[in-house]
Formats: structure tokens, sequence, C-alpha cells
């Protein structure tokens, strides 16, 4: 990123804070609605400015936009997959002109710092580009079968489900509203998105990117608003739903769709208490580097977040002392700063929450570095490392979703990669060693989704759709396939096997 670039993303926070705040509707069938109270979002790193707001979608609203949805799908189900694939990708272009756009709402309404902020609409391209290539793929949505002996006509395809629910957290705005968006309708669904109260804003820009795509009126429709509208949207008679956000949320979802007369698909992408490995072997600089990005970029609050290291005891002192040292040295400030690398935790709760943290951290006898306020207006701190925690205590287990870092020191590599796997999570994970026995017994037994071996300034995060896809096992993933490859959107239709008589054969078309 040039400072011309970032002079440009400045310039314009700074006019943005300086207008009126924008209000976004909802939007159902192709109308605009402000049903419900008035919710307004304030810039977390100039609190006094509200820069945002949304309506607190009402219940009928809800069930309204899923009658609708569903109207429009039996439509949609009747567009050739070639048809469906050609209008998704009239999004491209939309989407490659709002990148800037959408990096100045993004930073506005959650702090993300520049790169950050224009990595949202830069991966919602790879999505559209990824998912719109692997539909297109000879057979995406047939199975390979030989031919009946009988002389019948038979196929096996996967056919949609009707409409998806999509709910999305305050982290990712719009990446997580798009990808889903995106799969369902590819697999031929309506959708409701429900965006998060704290960045409606840039959630709405989800619907702007299928306002360009020509879909039928009220195929996909946009409800936004805190707690209630999400519940209600849950509690309607949608044929699926796809939800990021909490492990608790996500298990009570689950285990509603399970009620009534049959299960529906719940494609969930959960938290993570994702750890990082130090060995004696390891090169201690790579590993301190790697650990510091990946913990404290966007401030922590990332389900990928680095938030444990286990480290053997050769390791552990100089280990410590590297982490805190680079982490003093994190530059946390308002996105506007050309040197900003982690801006603020997203809401006064979630501050007050930190401060209760790194006080019991003290108030436990344990060493922690960091964990001060930042002066100023925003919600910033600086970074928490809190070492001699024992692997398994509640502050190295629970997952906090800030720029918090516990460090705890195990006796071996073997006692390391238990204390990894001694939790329900398991999202990302990553190890440093110099050890090539360890590094194979890791990749062989570690529990999470997404693992990194000696991965320079990336020991847990870092996944793009082009090179990586991305995904939870145990409680971080409902489904064990993941987004950004290509059997995620799969998930978003079922599959039906039809046999006719050959004279029909010309019936078996997709």
């Amino acid at each position: 990123m040039t400072a011309v670039d970032h002079q440009a993303f400045a310039t314009g926070l700074a006019s943005r804070r300086a207008g009126k705040p924008v209000v976004v509707p909802h939007v159902v069938g192709g109308q605009e609605r402000f049903d419900g109270d008035l919710i307004t979002r304030e810039d977390p790193s100039k609190p006094s400015v509200t820069v945002s707001g949304c309506h607190d979608a009402t219940e009928d609203l809800v069930r309204l936009a899923v009658d609708t949805s569903r109207a429009a799908q039996r439509e949609w189900a009747q567009v050739p997959l070639v048809k469906r694939i050609e209008h998704v990708r009239r999004a491209i272009d939309h989407v490659a002109g709002a990148v800037d756009d959408w990096a100045l709402r993004v930073a506005l309404e959650i702090g993300k710092t520049h790169g950050a902020a224009r990595a949202e609409g830069l991966e919602v391209l790879d999505i559209l580009r990824c998912y719109t290539e692997y539909a297109a793929r000879p057979g995406a949505f047939e199975d390979e079968r030989s031919a009946d002996p009988s002389g019948f006509a038979n196929d096996s395809v996967l056919r949609p489900y009707g409409v998806f629910g999509v709910i999305t957290p305050f982290n990712f705005p719009i990446v997580q509203a798009a990808g889903p968006t995106v799969a369902a309708l590819l697999a031929g669904n309506g959708v409701v998105v429900k965006t998060s109260h704290q960045g409606p804003w840039s959630g709405h820009g989800v619907y702007e990117m299928c306002a360009a795509m020509d879909l039928p009126a009220g195929l996909v429709n946009i409800v936004h608003g805190a707690d209630e509208p999400g519940k209600a949207l849950a509690a309607s008679d949608v044929d699926g739903i796809s939800f990021t956000g909490s492990v608790a949320v996500g298990r009570t979802i689950m285990r509603s769709f399970t009620d009534g007369p049959y299960a529906r698909p719940v494609i969930a992408e959960m938290g993570g208490k994702n750890p990082v490995i130090v060995t004696d072997t390891a090169d201690l600089e790579a590993a301190a580097d790697g650990i510091v990005f990946s913990a404290f970029d966007l401030a922590g609050q990332k389900c990928s977040a680095l938030s444990r290291v286990l480290v053997t005891p050769g390791a552990h002192d100089r280990l410590v002392e590297l982490v805190a040292e680079r982490a003093q040295r994190v530059v946390v400030a308002d996105p506007a700063a050309a040197d900003a690398f982690a801006g603020p935790v997203v809401t006064t709760a979630a501050l007050a929450r930190f401060d209760r943290i790194v006080a019991a951290s003290r108030d436990g006898g344990f060493t922690v570095h960091g964990g001060e306020r930042v002066d100023g207006d925003g919600y910033f701190v600086r970074p928490a490392i809190v070492s001699s925690v024992p692997a398994d205590h509640e502050l190295s287990t629970t997952e906090h979703f800030l720029p918090f870092l516990t460090i705890s020191r195990v006796p071996s590599f073997a006692e390391a990669l238990r204390a990894a796997n001694a939790t329900p999570m398991g999202l990302t994970a990553g190890i440093y060693t110099g050890d090539l026995e360890e590094a194979r017994a890791f990749l062989h037994a570690i529990e999470a989704g997404c693992v990194d071996v000696n991965v320079p300034g990336h020991a847990t995060t870092g996944w793009w759709p082009g090179p990586q896809t991305f995904g939870g096992w145990k409680a971080s993933g409902s489904t064990g396939t993941h987004t950004l490859g290509k059997w995620y959107w799969q998930q978003f239709a079922r599959q039906q096997a039809r046999k006719l008589p050959a004279e029909l054969a010309s019936l078996l078309s997709y």
C-alpha cells in the first residue's frame, strides 16, 4: 500500500466523520423499509462520532423477508445453472469498484486498519471468482453414475433447499455475509441476510452486491438489528441457516434446527481457542514474529486469532522476552494513522471485558506485559501478554476475542500437543519447531481445521480463498467442510437421484 493510497483513505475517513451518519434501510422485495427502533453505531476510534445506524427489524418484517424470498426462489430454482452463474458474476465489476468505499465503512464501524479494511472487498472478489469457477466445472452439480443396466435414464443431482438465512458477525461484516450468500444463490436458493448492528452500513454492501446481479425481485432480502432479528430469523421457517459467531449461539441454533418434523441444515463457523506450540528447537525470532501478528491483528477480534502459546522449557524465557518486546512496539491507533497496526476493540463492553481479564491475571499472580488503556477517546488498549499461566487455567482455555495472549510452559512437545487438543474447539493451530518428527507428529495429531508449520509472520492466521480454505473442527464448525473451497457451496443443496424411462431422458436436464 502506497503513502498516496493511505492518504486518500485517511482523507476519506475524515470526510465521512464530518458528515451525517448513514442510516441503512431494510430491503424486502426491493422496497426499502425502516421498521423497528433506531440503533446508532459509534466510531470505536472516536466514540463521540456516530457513523451509521439501522432499525431493529421486527419479527413480522423478518417473517415477511423469508416469505418474499421463498416466492422469488421458485422462479430462481428454474433458472439453469449456467444462467445463475452469469447473474452472480455480474457482481464482480461492482465489487471491484466498491473496495475502497467498503474499506471506509469497515474502518469507521469496526475500527479496522487500512490493509485489513480493504481486504474485505478483495476477499469478496476472490469468493465471487472462486465459487463461480467451481460451479462452472463440468459435473459440479451432478454425481458421476454408471449406465443403468435396465435401460432407464438416471442421474443424481444437487437441488436447492429453498431459503437460507445468513447471520453475520461484526468482525468481518461484509465477507462473512457475502460468502454464504454467493454460495446459496449458485445452488439455487433465496437468501435473507441479517447483518451485525455493529456494522450495518458495511453489511449492507452485500445487498448492494446482490443488486448488481440482476436477480428476481425479493430473492435476496436484508434486515438489520441487534439480537432479536437474528433470533427471529433462526426461529422462522427458513430451510437452512448460515451462522458465523460464538460456539454457544451456534450450538443453540443447531439444537433448534433438529427439532420439528425434520432436521434442517446449519452451516456454522464458530469460535476458536487457537494454540501455537513452540519447542526448544524452534527459530524463536520467527516464532515471536508470527505470534505477535496472529494474536494482535484486528486487536485479537478474529475467530482465527492466536490466543495461547504452549512452549517447552528450554525456549520459554527467551520467547516471553521476544514476544513482549515485539508487542510493545505494536502501534495501536486510529486507522487514519499510516503506521497503525491494530485499531480499537469494538465496543465499551469489549473494553470493560478486557480490563476485567487483565485485572484477573494480575490478581492471580501471573506476569502481565502490556494490557493498559491507550490515552485518547477511542476504545484502544495495549496488547496483553500473560505468562506463567498453567495451560489448563481458565484464562488459557476461554475464548476472549480480545488482544489477550497467554504463554504457558509445558514439560514436553507431547504435553504441548495434548494441551493444544484439550479444548472443545478446533479452528486454527500452529507450531514452530526445528525437529522434523515433531512437525510430522503435529500434522498427524492436531485437531484443527487450519494448521501452520513454521510459517513466517503467521502463527495461526493468514488464510485466503485462492491458496487456502478456512474452517474448523469440533465445536468450531458444524460441517467439517471449509468456506472458500470447492465443496463449500454444495452444502447449500441436497442430492436427488432421478430415474425415468429412456424415452423421457430429455427431462433430466439441469
